[in-house]
């Protein structure tokens, strides 16, 4: 068996609608997400038994608790084969703004091992591992854009956009997604705008609703957050919106050299901003080698 080196992509939210609570005390979700090129890089190499994780630099733990390490324990669980996996993730994604890089990262483990062990898990193997890992985590095998319902298990392939420039900026510590999910209020629950599903499979003129549910209670108690949005679109970026509950924004560029201005501008000020551009291709759904 050969080392497989995979990019786990970053997903922007460009809407997220939150429909209310489920029984089960998740919240079912419709949510349009698609890939950007701030990616970290995972290396998994074969050992004989046990799992090994390095994280360079070291922001997130590098045992059990890392989603990572689930994935490879998940993995060889269902493979019903002894083994073992030496794994680094070289950390490039924010952590805690919302742009799911734990779960790509947890991704791309199992994509990673299922291309090196002759890839004994079929694509609904894989998912179902996915989703038992996290809500985020099946969204990325899709191929690269996609609408999220369920508590986020449930994913349906959209068109990708024509590849676009934008800028991530990110401002201030994480926002706990249990803590924005809790803040909702309860009640009636909501139903997707028509006009979005209307428009499910034209993602382009998806872009142009972007639409953060979570916005209504993050920002009122992180005015750094509003402040963030509101300075992106003086820049002249749109649509600019939050990613997940934060503390990520995204606004969207017409050109490169419009984002990079846009990012050095954010930087100058004290900021932390990254010119991206969305995905066409999903590294991961390619490195997994499934259909």
């Amino acid at each position: 068996m050969q080392a497989r080196t995979v990019s786990a992509p970053a997903k922007i939210n460009i809407i997220l609608e939150v429909l209310g609570r489920r029984a089960d005390g998740y919240h079912d979700l419709w949510s349009v997400l698609t890939l950007v090129d701030l990616c970290d890089t995972v290396t998994v190499a074969p050992r004989k038994r046990g799992i090994l994780l390095a994280v360079r630099p070291p922001v997130v733990p590098p045992g059990p608790e890392n989603l990572a390490f689930r994935a490879a324990e998940a993995f060889f669980g269902t493979w019903g084969r002894p083994g073992g996996a030496a794994i680094t993730l070289r950390k490039r994604i924010p952590v805690g703004g919302g742009l799911g890089g734990g779960s790509s990262d947890a991704a791309a483990v199992l994509a990673a091992l299922n291309a090196m062990t002759g890839r004994p898990l079929m694509r609904e193997q894989l998912l179902e591992l996915a989703a038992g890992l996290g809500s985020d985590v099946p969204f990325f095998f899709s191929r690269g854009t996609a609408l999220i319902t369920g508590r986020g298990e449930q994913v349906a392939d959209l068109p990708p956009p024509s590849p676009r420039w934008l800028v991530v900026a990110l401002a201030g510590e994480p926002v706990s997604t249990a803590w924005a999910y809790g803040r909702l209020p309860s009640g009636k629950r909501r139903v997707p705008d028509p006009i979005w599903t209307a428009a499910a499979g034209h993602t382009e003129a998806l872009l142009s609703m972007a639409f953060n549910r979570l916005e209504e209670v993050v920002f009122p108690v992180r005015p750094d957050l509003a402040a963030l949005k509101a300075r992106l679109a003086a820049l002249g970026a749109a649509p600019v919106g939050l990613t997940g509950t934060g503390a990520a924004l995204f606004g969207f560029a017409p050109e490169r050299a419009a984002a990079r201005a846009w990012s050095a501008a954010l930087k100058a000020e004290g900021g932390q901003a990254w010119v991206c551009r969305t995905l066409r291709e999903n590294p991961i759904r390619a490195a997994a080698l499934v259909g």
